[in-house]
């Protein structure tokens, strides 16, 4: 194969040459069915192929030819938190049971790279937010039809109350006596959205029992934001904080530990994602779990449905549970 100062001849080399896409490319060499294509483009691009001597790399055509076993998961540009950790697990597994490869992609609002579903072409693609109108329409030019979610699927039907995590956060601490209390949460501006819709929930609910809104701060292990946060809680009286995940309140309990506070004595601290670090921590924390595992098994099944005909899984409700633990005492 004829190789480009040393490496070898791409399809996106034929498009230069041809002076069309890569897309375009790639549907006139593989014979895509469907695509109106003018002969005047057909011959660009079959002559600059000739004179590049460029022949498809073996494993891609493989992969365009509709006989690859890939999932292609969209991912938003979030941080890898344990749940979400846990439900990539859990999906790559489901998957790998049935002969399919979880493959991950997060677009980036500033690339103008290729979308990874327009290289790998793969047999489903799924998202954890909604897919725009332009993607949709990207993706089904390229004749790829099992998009989750998707007008057509029943991946909108999954019940996933997020939003009773917190509460039940709030609920607990204000059930045990605590009426001062504080919010902590991570510096990532990743989870700017995140953070203000989970500290919303949190002062309805304190709003609702008559009481006040708590205290938020910024909390950081890098810095001594932890031991900061802890003194100015106490010095308001908090008596409880409320944390966004485990490591936050793992944080704030090391920023107690090391103002001279003592948890729980002086400073109850209750977590969320239930990671396997509250219960090693000392206290073990309080924690938040939600059956992250039950959904991606269900979207592995939805997936397995749409490519293969399997039977339409049911939608699962992916409800929050109290995890109780030493990090917390009644006031």
């Amino acid at each position: 194969m004829t190789t480009t100062m040393g490496r070898r001849t791409t399809a996106a080399d034929v498009a230069r040459e041809a002076g069309v896409s890569p897309a375009t490319v790639g549907f006139v060499l593989n014979r895509t069915k469907g695509q109106t294509i003018s002969e005047e483009t057909r011959a660009r691009v079959l002559t600059a192929a000739q004179h590049l001597n460029y022949k498809p790399h073996q494993a891609a055509r493989a992969l365009r030819s509709g006989r690859n076993k890939i999932v292609l998961l969209v991912l938003p540009d979030w941080p890898l938190e344990y749940s979400l950790r846990t439900n990539l697990e859990v999906l790559t597994h489901a998957l790998a049971a049935h002969g399919y490869a979880l493959i991950t992609f997060t677009p980036r609002p500033d690339s103008a790279a290729t979308p990874l579903w327009a290289i790998l072409e793969p047999a489903v693609v799924i998202g954890y937010e909604p897919f725009s109108a332009e993607q949709v329409a990207d993706m089904e030019s390229l004749g790829i039809r099992n998009i989750i979610p998707s007008p057509g699927t029943s991946a909108d039907q999954v019940s996933t109350d997020f939003a009773s995590g917190p509460r039940l956060q709030t609920e607990y601490l204000l059930g045990l006596g605590h009426q001062r209390l504080g919010y902590a949460h991570p510096s990532d501006p990743r989870l700017k959205e995140f953070v203000k819709a989970r500290l919303q929930l949190v002062n309805e609910v304190c709003i609702e029992a008559g009481g006040r809104t708590p205290i938020a701060r910024e909390v950081d292990y890098q810095d001594a934001s932890g031991s900061a946060a802890a003194a100015a809680w106490r010095e308001a009286g908090v008596t409880a904080v409320i944390a966004y995940n485990d490591e936050t309140a793992a944080d704030v309990i090391a920023g107690a530990v090391r103002s001279g506070i003592r948890v729980p004595e002086d400073l109850s601290v209750v977590g969320h994602d239930n990671s396997p670090l509250a219960a090693r921590y000392m206290p073990s924390i309080t924690s938040i779990a939600l059956d992250m595992e039950r959904l991606a098994l269900y979207m592995a099944g939805l997936a397995m449905h749409l490519a293969e005909g399997h039977p339409l899984p049911d939608p699962p409700t992916v409800a929050a549970s109290l995890v109780c633990r030493e990090s917390v005492i009644a006031r």
